[in-house]
């Protein structure tokens, strides 16, 4: 018998040959099949074998055993009309024969002898959904004993072990399919995930983002949590995890915080996780592990935080404010020879206090820089030339408490200068400086009029006097004096500085 007895053809396309190629693989991790085909030439003495997958339009090779020169390989293919084979998949039934040339059924079929073969025994192999996925066949040039029932018997009993390896396969596929699915979720999670075993809580998965969370140079797989993240050893979830393993119930956290260090001989970092922990449980409902998830919540809580101090501080505020201007009407009508007069020294004093307020409100109520508080002082006297102010100082940033009595301290010096001072005169000048102590705990500032009348010290303090030297010493927590010098009035103010910001 030679190859050309075996011609072999191509149909179908890409598709049919990918899905034909997975049958062939799936033929081939099925150990048994080489053990079978040896079985079926040894005990009938055929000296080809095969197992095919026979479809409607095809005939493919899937495993082969030859010895007469067949000249059909794995993956080789024959016209499934010119083949027993074809039939053996409409009826489901199998095709027996010792001799064909004598057979009364088989002795004028064409196949025996477009392939050159007297003997031939075929079986299908058919699934549990009823799908013949193809045969066991074999045959050889010379007749042989095959009509004996304990040899068709045998081959039927093959048939079903293959088709039976064929459905295991397929099931194992797709679990594998499904499991390599659902771990792809589970990494792709956006919360932190992780699944621990035993009671030493060792990590079995960990996702993408619980990695990235406590820092991707770890080794976490196959270690417990106590080594693989040592730092959080005596930060109570340890025991929150041995509690929930020894009770078989969840437990579920709110804003715990935890130090980890996330970067390689980085310090520890705090966050803030909302967590559960839920028990898992195997069929007698033993806890054997942990299944838990978590979100990052620190930007939130941290959000939550200063929004809780901003409140706070705007109470604190309104209440300063309030007196402030409860003060500031009681002396300017006090002090006041009309209500014209005290109408514009109520009106001026409210517009200075509410734009420090604006600026304020700018920068979220957290700091305002020293120097944008001088230049809103100045900028409500539009008679005012800025070139008449030598301003100098490093830039600083003070908190609300200190802005606002700064700023209307500020504002009565100024008022008081244009009234009596070195800008009620064209060649009047004034300096405003500051500096900062080398230690960096007090704020040193200087008003320094130049250039005006002379000045006489005041036989009574007005209010703008007092705010400034008791109302802004006591807001403060410094020091201030007022020197009426006969060449120009020089405050010094000294201001403590606590959790500036520069």
């Amino acid at each position: 018998m030679t190859q050309g007895n075996a011609e072999a053809c191509s149909p179908g396309g890409a598709a049919h040959n990918s899905a034909i190629a997975a049958d062939i693989q799936a033929i081939g991790r099925i150990d048994a099949v080489s053990s079978i085909l040896n079985i079926l030439v040894e005990s009938t003495g055929l000296g080809f074998a095969a197992v095919a997958r026979v479809t409607e339009t095809s005939w493919t090779a899937c495993a082969v055993l030859d010895r007469i020169g067949f000249g059909l390989p794995v993956g080789g293919e024959l016209e499934v009309a010119t083949t027993f084979c074809s039939e053996i998949r409409a009826s489901g039934t199998p095709i027996v024969f010792d001799k064909a040339s004598e057979d009364a059924v088989y002795c004028t079929h064409p196949t025996p002898k477009m392939y050159g073969f007297e003997s031939y025994i075929a079986v299908p192999i058919i699934l549990r959904s009823g799908e013949v996925f193809g045969t066991i066949c074999a045959l050889d040039p010379k007749p042989a004993k095959l009509s004996d029932p304990k040899i068709l018997k045998s081959l039927e009993l093959f048939a079903e072990l293959i088709a039976s390896q064929l459905e295991l396969d397929e099931t194992l596929a797709e679990l594998r399919a499904e499991r390599e699915y659902l771990h792809a979720l589970f990494r792709q999670m956006p919360s932190m995930m992780s699944v621990v075993r035993g009671p030493d809580h060792v990590l079995e998965m960990a996702n993408d983002t619980y990695r990235r969370f406590v820092g991707e140079h770890r080794d976490l797989i196959g270690r417990p949590i106590r080594e693989a993240l040592p730092e959080v050893r005596d930060q109570g979830l340890l025991d929150l995890r041995d509690q929930v393993y020894r009770t078989g119930q969840p437990y579920i956290g709110r804003a715990q915080r935890v130090l980890l260090a996330r970067e390689p001989d980085g310090s520890p970092e705090e966050r803030f996780l909302d967590f559960i922990y839920q028990p898992m449980k195997d069929a007698q409902g033993r806890v054997i592990g942990i299944f838990s998830e978590a979100i990052d919540i620190t930007e939130h809580k941290r959000a939550l935080d200063h929004q809780g101090l901003l409140i706070n501080e705007l109470n604190h505020r309104v209440k300063n404010t309030l007196a402030t201007v409860q003060s500031i009407a009681f002396q300017s009508l006090k002090h006041s020879q009309t209500v014209e007069h005290a109408h514009e020294r109520i009106e001026n004093r409210l517009i200075a206090l509410s734009r420090v307020h604006d600026v304020l409100t700018q920068e979220s109520w957290d700091s305002a820089e020293l120097r944008t508080i001088v230049h809103q002082a100045i900028s409500p006297f539009e008679s005012v030339d800025l070139q008449r102010f030598a301003i100098s100082g490093p830039a600083i940033k003070l908190p609300p408490q200190q802005v606002l009595p700064l700023s209307m301290a500020v504002h009565e010096l100024l008022t008081n200068a244009l009234k009596y001072g070195a800008l009620s005169v064209p060649s009047g000048w004034i300096s405003i400086s500051w500096d900062i102590a080398p230690d960096g705990k007090t704020l040193s500032l200087r008003w320094d009029e130049n250039g005006g009348p002379p000045v006489k010290a005041p036989s009574k303090r007005g209010f703008g006097t007092r705010l400034i030297e008791r109302g802004l010493a006591q807001e403060l927590g410094g020091a201030v004096t007022i020197e009426f010098d006969p060449s120009g009035v020089i405050c010094a103010i000294t201001i403590p500085l606590f959790g500036r910001k520069s």
